[in-house]
């Protein structure tokens, strides 16, 4: 018995020696493979080793931080959670849940991961990145400042904290504040080359912005076409971290040519000067604007936009209240005083947007059938409507929708568009696509709906439906290069009453 127990255990040390050689053959291939960007083979390899020897914690955590680089956060949640559920003060465990629970947007479970793991090494300054990273996509701007200078406490030398801090600041609508961080960062590193490309691209946006747009539209409608030539010319600054100011000229030379009548053609010339000041933090921009025609000799609209945004949890919420005048018809001079307000909620790959507007048209002839009216009046107006959008692929960005809209004039008018219960409801979708330095750019919808109109013969009144379904399309394609921006893109719409088509030509500046 004696000779046979000795054996056993000769011939089990053989065994374990034998296996010991094996995975740590495992390991070092293994760990080849990862260096040579191989994560398959070597996710392969010590998935080996676990299955020999399951309690293996270097092999574990290799294949949980495999796992986390190859995207598959399951997998690597799992096997952190071995770890830490056998030693809650494991580090390596703490931090890796706190990257998957931020790539899996469980963003509060991320940040207590990360406080857990940092009260175990108050100075590892990776830790502290990690932790600025997960507030800054929850939102919490301050909240990854404070941890940005947590790190310059601990050693004021990283680059990647003062980059952190100009980062938020910017977010924050503080570009000339992101300025003096970004500085700070690149002359701790001044080859990194991510930070000095941020920082240029601040910069470029603090320039002046010098715009221009030459469109060619043509409107067709029943009894005649319109062919317009319009340019826009502007130019933006940023003034302060706080002040934009922006002004700009448009002129518009159009034709009218009337078909089957003998009204003849029109030619109408016509010029709005405008200007605009905005007033921005990082949850509100204020805008107050105003604009004239000397054509014309009559101010082209006035008025001011508050939009207000703020994260809630896994929610995006902006909120946009406008109010003002607007000439929106020149050619029949006919103005508008409207307020509308509009509100989106995005969360994650779902966006939903509500809208409300109310409007009085200025006095003009309208037609008020029911009562046998006929005569100049205001005309007041309501609509309201909704969409959800929703992002199929992040590459090429794909995003279909559904959208209704309801619009209701008080009366009927020859001088401008003016529906009765107007329903509108359809799909749609676009494409952006960038490559390098261009991008392409498409979107299409379709919409089916009806609106009304009365008929009156004799003392009998009649209610007229109509169809007004129609579709539309767009395309751009854009280049940069240094500090120019050119887009080149085109438009149509169709309905059986009216069709548009418009072609652009876009160029911007930055000087």
């Amino acid at each position: 018995m004696t000779k046979r127990k000795g054996f056993l255990m000769l011939m089990m040390l053989i065994s374990f020696v034998v296996k010991a050689q094996d995975t740590e053959q495992w390991r070092q291939k293994g760990y080849e493979a990862k260096e040579n960007g191989d994560y398959k083979t070597a996710i392969d390899y010590y998935a080996k080793i676990l299955k020999v020897q399951p309690d293996d914690y270097d092999a574990r955590l290799a294949l949980a931080r495999l796992y986390l680089k190859t995207e598959d956060y399951k997998k690597a949640e799992n096997l952190f959670l071995e770890i830490y559920q056998n030693d809650k003060t494991d580090v390596e465990a703490l931090s890796g849940l706190g990257q998957v629970y931020m790539m899996t947007d469980k963003l509060d479970k991320s940040v207590a991961m990360f406080q857990k793991a940092i009260t175990l090494l108050p100075d590892y300054v990776p830790l502290y990145l990690k932790l600025a990273k997960a507030y800054s996509w929850q939102g919490k701007l301050r909240k990854a400042i404070e941890t940005y200078s947590r790190i310059l406490e601990i050693d004021n030398t990283y680059s990647e904290a003062w980059q952190g801090i100009g980062k938020m600041s910017y977010w924050m609508e503080k570009p000339y504040t992101a300025l003096i961080y970004y500085k700070k960062a690149i002359a701790l590193d001044p080859d990194e080359m991510p930070i000095r490309k941020e920082y240029e691209e601040i910069k470029k946006n603090l320039k002046y912005e010098l715009t221009g747009k030459i469109s060619f539209v043509n409107e067709q409608e029943e009894n005649y076409n319109i062919d317009a030539l319009i340019q826009r010319y502007g130019v933006s600054k940023r003034l302060t971290n706080s002040i934009n100011v922006s002004a700009g000229f448009l002129l518009d030379y159009s034709n009218r040519d009337f078909v089957n009548t003998n009204l003849g053609d029109t030619v109408r010339l016509y010029d709005n000067t405008f200007a605009k000041v905005s007033y921005l933090t990082q949850h509100h921009k204020v805008d107050i604007y105003a604009g004239y025609s000397v054509a014309d000799s009559k101010f082209s609209s006035y008025g001011m936009a508050w939009r207000s945004n703020y994260s809630l949890g896994g929610f995006d919420i902006s909120n946009t209240l406008q109010g003002g005048y607007d000439y929106f018809y020149y050619w029949n001079n006919v103005g508008q005083t409207e307020a509308q307000d509009e509100l989106q909620i995005k969360y994650r790959k779902f966006k939903l947007s509500v809208n409300y507007l109310y409007g009085v048209v200025d006095k003009l002839p309208i037609m008020d059938v029911p009562n046998d009216r006929y005569e100049e009046d205001v005309n007041p107006h309501t609509g309201y409507g909704a969409g959800l959008t929703y992002q199929l692929f992040n590459m090429p960005k794909t995003t279909v929708g559904v959208s209704y809209s309801y619009l209701d004039y008080a009366y009927k008018s020859q001088y401008y568009y003016s529906p009765m219960g107007r329903h509108l409801y359809g799909p749609s979708v676009s494409v952006y696509y960038p490559r390098g330095k261009f991008y392409v750019y498409a979107d299409a919808s379709y919409n089916v709906g009806s609106e009304y109109y009365y008929e009156k013969t004799g003392n009998k009144l009649k209610t007229i439906y109509i169809d007004v379904s129609h579709w539309s399309a767009n395309a751009e394609v854009g280049y940069q290069y240094n500090n120019w921006d050119f887009s080149l893109g085109s438009g149509r719409f169709y309905n059986p009453f009216y069709a548009n088509f418009t072609a652009y030509l876009s160029i911007k500046y930055h000087l």
